[in-house]
């Protein structure tokens, strides 16, 4: 006969098993072009996965199945909401605002979010995976989840399926909203940024995408040169980027390969990384100068560093 200490066990795995599934579900469904509404369905699934990660938490945590049952309804048990405050207090918890931003785009997306600027939301998306997977590796180290599947956001857009897009003043103002609302958010969630850059041409055969002006518009379109801020695209100094590469290596493969300041620097030396202004900003002050790095870059070397090492261990 199975005791309690077995059955809390039980239903922790079994939801731990559905937590994984749903996570898997997110990453195959945000990274298939194909499908329309993949931001909603990540969403969903994403937060279901944490939704199930936490209630196993909060159940091993008070070695009560009932522990996340209403008080006045046994038979309905907690949701997310719920699940998050009682694992994560705090206002400031860089987990909590990220699930708090990813929870707002869940219930909005299906009105306010267009297809096209799914993209967007790639680098919140990346964190939301990224904490999942560092909360559920530390609090269920015995737990194997999958990790043949590689834990990254990878949102594609084929010229040729792109539709026209059409520029007024509520959808800029639409876009500007999400923006703001990304890059003024607290700690946890302002170092999420994504950056478009856009090169007018007369010529359709060079273009991405197209755009056309709307005639109904109440005010006329205008094109401004805004400045790069280097905070923004390159934020990233040495040490910091050489620490974000090793928890990224961990994530993707078990591992970081011994890399470090050493590795990083004989790297950039190797693929010239400080004469690529996509990959690095040159500031110079003075007799001095200091390099700073971009989000391209770390998904660069993790990507390409992270399948050198593994062809030489298999090798």
């Amino acid at each position: 006969m199975m005791n309690s200490e077995d059955k809390i066990g039980e239903y922790v795995n079994a939801l731990l098993e559905k937590s994984e599934e749903a996570y898997l579900l997110a990453l195959e469904i945000i990274n298939k072009p194909t499908i329309k509404y993949r931001t909603e369905g990540f969403c969903f699934f994403i937060s279901n996965a944490w939704e199930l990660a936490l209630k196993a938490f909060i159940i091993r945590r008070e070695e009560e199945i009932t522990a996340i049952d209403y008080k006045n309804k046994p038979n309905q048990t907690l949701g997310l909401n719920e699940c998050i405050e009682k694992v994560f207090p705090s206002t400031t918890d860089k987990k909590k605002l990220n699930l708090a931003f990813i929870k707002e785009i869940r219930n909005t997306a299906t009105h306010n979010i267009l297809p096209d600027y799914d993209f967007e939301f790639t680098s919140l998306f990346q964190k939301c995976i990224s904490n999942y997977l560092k909360f559920f590796k530390k609090h269920f180290p015995t737990y194997e989840i999958n990790n043949q599947v590689k834990a990254f956001v990878a949102l594609s857009h084929s010229p040729e399926n792109i539709s026209p897009l059409i520029l007024n003043p509520k959808s800029l103002f639409q876009l500007k909203l999400v923006e703001g609302k990304l890059n003024n958010a607290e700690d946890g969630v302002s170092n999420i940024t994504q950056t478009i850059n856009l090169v007018s041409t007369k010529k359709v055969t060079d273009a991405d995408v197209t755009f056309a002006t709307n005639n109904n518009a109440n005010t006329s379109v205008v094109f401004v040169d805004v400045p790069k801020d280097f905070n923004k695209t390159h934020p990233f100094t040495h040490n910091i980027a050489v620490k974000m590469i090793q928890e990224s290596l961990e994530l993707s493969y078990k591992t970081s390969f011994g890399f470090n300041k050493s590795t990083f620097q004989k790297f950039c030396k190797k693929e010239k990384i400080k004469t690529q202004s996509k990959y690095c900003y040159v500031m110079e002050i003075g007799e001095s100068v200091r390099y700073l790095y971009s989000h391209e870059l770390i998904e660069y070397v993790v990507y390409k560093f992270g399948n050198e090492q593994k062809i030489k261990k298999r090798d």
